[in-house]
Protein backbone atom coordinates (compact mmCIF):
# COMPACT_ATOMS: atom_id res chain seq x y z
CA UNK A 1 0.00 0.00 0.00
CA UNK A 2 1.55 3.47 -0.96
CA UNK A 3 0.50 7.11 1.36
CA UNK A 4 0.42 9.92 -0.23
CA UNK A 5 3.76 9.03 -1.97
CA UNK A 6 5.78 9.57 1.14
CA UNK A 7 5.65 6.05 2.53
CA UNK A 8 6.02 2.32 1.46
CA UNK A 9 3.73 -0.08 3.43
CA UNK A 10 3.25 -3.53 3.13
CA UNK A 11 0.61 -5.19 5.57
CA UNK A 12 -0.81 -8.24 6.41
CA UNK A 13 -2.81 -10.33 8.67
CA UNK A 14 -1.22 -12.17 11.50
CA UNK A 15 -4.76 -14.28 12.21
CA UNK A 16 -3.44 -17.36 10.01
CA UNK A 17 -1.75 -20.18 11.12
CA UNK A 18 1.56 -19.20 9.58
CA UNK A 19 2.04 -16.28 12.73
CA UNK A 20 0.65 -18.67 16.09
CA UNK A 21 1.92 -16.31 18.28
CA UNK A 22 0.47 -13.06 17.11
CA UNK A 23 -2.64 -14.30 16.38
CA UNK A 24 -2.98 -15.52 20.13
CA UNK A 25 -1.75 -11.72 21.51
CA UNK A 26 -5.59 -10.74 20.13
CA UNK A 27 -6.63 -12.70 23.24
CA UNK A 28 -3.70 -12.14 25.64
CA UNK A 29 -4.84 -10.60 28.83
CA UNK A 30 -2.05 -8.44 28.72
CA UNK A 31 -3.74 -6.67 25.76
CA UNK A 32 -7.27 -7.25 25.93
CA UNK A 33 -7.33 -6.46 29.77
CA UNK A 34 -6.21 -3.03 29.02
CA UNK A 35 -8.82 -2.89 26.13
CA UNK A 36 -11.40 -3.29 28.65
CA UNK A 37 -10.41 -0.83 30.65
CA UNK A 38 -10.76 1.58 28.23
CA UNK A 39 -13.73 -0.20 26.13
CA UNK A 40 -15.63 -1.72 28.29
CA UNK A 41 -15.78 -5.22 29.60
CA UNK A 42 -17.75 -6.32 26.31
CA UNK A 43 -14.40 -5.13 24.16
CA UNK A 44 -14.23 -6.59 20.46
CA UNK A 45 -10.95 -8.48 19.19
CA UNK A 46 -10.50 -7.55 15.66
CA UNK A 47 -7.37 -7.56 13.98
CA UNK A 48 -3.82 -8.34 14.80
CA UNK A 49 -1.44 -7.24 11.96
CA UNK A 50 2.13 -6.57 10.43
CA UNK A 51 3.23 -3.90 9.14
CA UNK A 52 6.44 -3.43 6.91
CA UNK A 53 7.46 0.41 6.44
CA UNK A 54 10.03 2.07 3.74
CA UNK A 55 10.82 5.85 3.76
CA UNK A 56 11.89 8.33 5.86
CA UNK A 57 8.40 9.54 6.99
CA UNK A 58 4.42 8.59 7.59
CA UNK A 59 2.17 10.87 7.25
CA UNK A 60 -0.31 12.76 9.59
CA UNK A 61 -3.21 10.85 10.17
CA UNK A 62 -5.94 9.31 12.24
CA UNK A 63 -6.95 5.67 11.47
CA UNK A 64 -10.98 6.15 11.34
CA UNK A 65 -12.83 9.71 10.57
CA UNK A 66 -16.20 8.28 11.68
CA UNK A 67 -16.47 10.67 15.13
CA UNK A 68 -18.74 7.71 17.15
CA UNK A 69 -16.70 5.16 16.87
CA UNK A 70 -14.91 3.86 19.79
CA UNK A 71 -11.94 1.98 19.28
CA UNK A 72 -7.64 1.48 19.75
CA UNK A 73 -4.30 -0.21 18.40
CA UNK A 74 -1.64 -1.42 20.53
CA UNK A 75 1.46 -1.44 18.02
CA UNK A 76 4.97 -2.22 19.16
CA UNK A 77 7.82 -2.00 16.51
CA UNK A 78 10.83 -4.82 16.01
CA UNK A 79 13.28 -2.48 15.82
CA UNK A 80 14.43 0.17 18.28
CA UNK A 81 13.25 3.23 17.33
CA UNK A 82 13.63 7.17 18.98
CA UNK A 83 11.78 10.21 17.55
CA UNK A 84 14.63 10.95 14.36
CA UNK A 85 14.25 7.09 13.19
CA UNK A 86 10.78 6.63 12.58
CA UNK A 87 9.32 6.57 16.32
CA UNK A 88 5.63 7.03 16.22
CA UNK A 89 4.29 10.58 16.58
CA UNK A 90 1.21 11.36 18.34
CA UNK A 91 -0.41 14.93 18.70
CA UNK A 92 -1.54 15.19 22.35
CA UNK A 93 -5.24 15.67 22.42
CA UNK A 94 -5.93 15.05 18.70
CA UNK A 95 -8.72 12.56 19.54
CA UNK A 96 -10.79 14.65 20.95
CA UNK A 97 -12.71 18.20 20.15
CA UNK A 98 -12.11 20.56 18.97
CA UNK A 99 -8.66 19.66 18.02
CA UNK A 100 -10.00 16.34 15.85
CA UNK A 101 -12.22 18.80 13.87
CA UNK A 102 -10.06 21.57 13.71
CA UNK A 103 -6.83 18.99 12.30
CA UNK A 104 -9.54 17.52 10.02
CA UNK A 105 -10.32 20.89 8.60
CA UNK A 106 -6.55 22.04 8.38
CA UNK A 107 -5.32 18.40 6.71
CA UNK A 108 -7.43 16.66 4.81
CA UNK A 109 -9.33 17.51 1.94
CA UNK A 110 -12.67 14.79 0.41
CA UNK A 111 -11.87 13.14 -3.03
CA UNK A 112 -14.08 10.47 -4.66
CA UNK A 113 -12.02 7.95 -3.10
CA UNK A 114 -12.20 9.24 0.62
CA UNK A 115 -10.13 11.62 2.43
CA UNK A 116 -6.18 12.25 1.65
CA UNK A 117 -3.77 14.63 3.45
CA UNK A 118 -3.67 17.86 1.47
CA UNK A 119 -2.13 20.06 4.36
CA UNK A 120 1.63 20.23 3.41
CA UNK A 121 1.95 19.47 7.45
CA UNK A 122 5.18 18.87 8.09
CA UNK A 123 5.78 15.79 10.11
CA UNK A 124 8.98 16.38 11.83
CA UNK A 125 7.94 20.64 12.55
CA UNK A 126 4.42 19.89 14.20
CA UNK A 127 4.79 19.58 18.32
CA UNK A 128 4.09 15.94 18.62
CA UNK A 129 4.83 12.87 21.45
CA UNK A 130 7.44 10.80 20.20
CA UNK A 131 6.94 7.29 21.53
CA UNK A 132 10.41 6.13 21.38
CA UNK A 133 10.52 2.47 22.09
CA UNK A 134 12.77 -0.93 22.09
CA UNK A 135 11.75 -3.91 21.44
CA UNK A 136 9.25 -5.54 24.03
CA UNK A 137 7.44 -1.99 24.64
CA UNK A 138 4.00 -1.14 23.68
CA UNK A 139 2.12 1.74 22.32
CA UNK A 140 -1.32 2.19 22.67
CA UNK A 141 -3.95 5.27 21.27
CA UNK A 142 -7.03 6.10 20.31
CA UNK A 143 -8.09 4.89 16.88
CA UNK A 144 -8.93 8.76 16.46
CA UNK A 145 -5.27 9.82 17.39
CA UNK A 146 -3.15 11.78 14.78
CA UNK A 147 0.06 10.06 14.47
CA UNK A 148 3.03 10.13 11.50
CA UNK A 149 6.65 9.34 11.90
CA UNK A 150 10.13 10.98 10.88
CA UNK A 151 13.18 9.54 9.79
CA UNK A 152 12.73 5.76 9.26
CA UNK A 153 14.53 3.52 7.27
CA UNK A 154 13.86 0.50 5.08
CA UNK A 155 11.64 -2.17 6.60
CA UNK A 156 10.63 -1.27 9.53
CA UNK A 157 8.37 -3.36 11.06
CA UNK A 158 5.39 -3.05 13.51
CA UNK A 159 2.81 -5.30 14.97
CA UNK A 160 -0.52 -3.81 15.65
CA UNK A 161 -3.58 -5.15 17.44
CA UNK A 162 -7.19 -3.68 17.54
CA UNK A 163 -10.37 -3.42 19.63
CA UNK A 164 -13.19 -1.81 19.47
CA UNK A 165 -16.15 -1.19 21.70
CA UNK A 166 -19.88 -2.34 20.85
CA UNK A 167 -22.04 0.21 20.28
CA UNK A 168 -24.56 1.50 22.73
CA UNK A 169 -26.80 3.84 20.89
CA UNK A 170 -27.64 4.33 17.22
CA UNK A 171 -24.62 7.04 16.58
CA UNK A 172 -22.10 4.58 17.27
CA UNK A 173 -24.20 1.81 15.85
CA UNK A 174 -23.89 3.58 12.30
CA UNK A 175 -20.34 4.47 12.99
CA UNK A 176 -19.90 0.59 12.86
CA UNK A 177 -21.44 -0.24 10.23
CA UNK A 178 -19.92 2.17 8.31
CA UNK A 179 -16.47 0.73 8.84
CA UNK A 180 -18.25 -2.39 8.14
CA UNK A 181 -18.18 -1.04 4.53
CA UNK A 182 -14.34 0.30 5.10
CA UNK A 183 -13.19 -2.53 6.38
CA UNK A 184 -14.78 -4.76 3.13
CA UNK A 185 -13.04 -2.33 0.94
CA UNK A 186 -10.08 -2.59 2.03
CA UNK A 187 -9.95 -6.24 2.52
CA UNK A 188 -11.28 -6.18 -1.71
CA UNK A 189 -8.44 -3.86 -2.17
CA UNK A 190 -5.95 -5.97 -0.35
CA UNK A 191 -7.03 -9.72 0.48
CA UNK A 192 -3.93 -10.24 3.12
CA UNK A 193 -5.51 -8.12 5.36
CA UNK A 194 -8.88 -10.42 5.81
CA UNK A 195 -9.71 -12.63 8.77
CA UNK A 196 -7.64 -16.13 8.09
CA UNK A 197 -11.21 -18.53 7.21
CA UNK A 198 -9.05 -20.69 10.39
CA UNK A 199 -9.43 -17.85 12.78
CA UNK A 200 -13.14 -17.51 12.05
CA UNK A 201 -13.59 -20.94 12.09
CA UNK A 202 -11.99 -21.30 15.85
CA UNK A 203 -11.99 -25.21 16.23
CA UNK A 204 -10.41 -24.84 19.57
CA UNK A 205 -13.87 -23.28 20.81
CA UNK A 206 -12.39 -21.09 22.42
CA UNK A 207 -14.92 -18.67 24.24
CA UNK A 208 -13.65 -15.03 24.15
CA UNK A 209 -12.97 -15.70 20.42
CA UNK A 210 -16.66 -16.80 19.99
CA UNK A 211 -17.68 -14.16 22.06
CA UNK A 212 -15.85 -11.90 19.18
CA UNK A 213 -17.09 -13.34 16.25
CA UNK A 214 -20.50 -13.98 17.42
CA UNK A 215 -20.41 -9.34 16.90
CA UNK A 216 -18.25 -9.34 13.93
CA UNK A 217 -21.08 -11.12 12.60
CA UNK A 218 -23.66 -9.35 13.94
CA UNK A 219 -22.46 -6.14 12.79
CA UNK A 220 -21.34 -7.90 9.49
CA UNK A 221 -17.52 -7.78 9.57
CA UNK A 222 -17.47 -11.55 8.69
CA UNK A 223 -20.25 -14.15 7.23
Amino acid sequence: MEGAGIRGQLNWSNLGPETPFLASLLEDERFFGAAQQILGEDAVGSFSNANSFDGDRTEWHPDVVQPDWKGIKFGFYLQPLDRNSGALRLIPGSHREPLLSDLRKVALKETNEGTVDGSGLSVEEVPAFAAESEPGDVVLFDNHTWHGSYGGGKDRRMCTLGYFARPKNAWEDAAVRSMVVADARLAAMFPQLARHPQWIENAEGDPLRGRWLDTLRQWGFIK
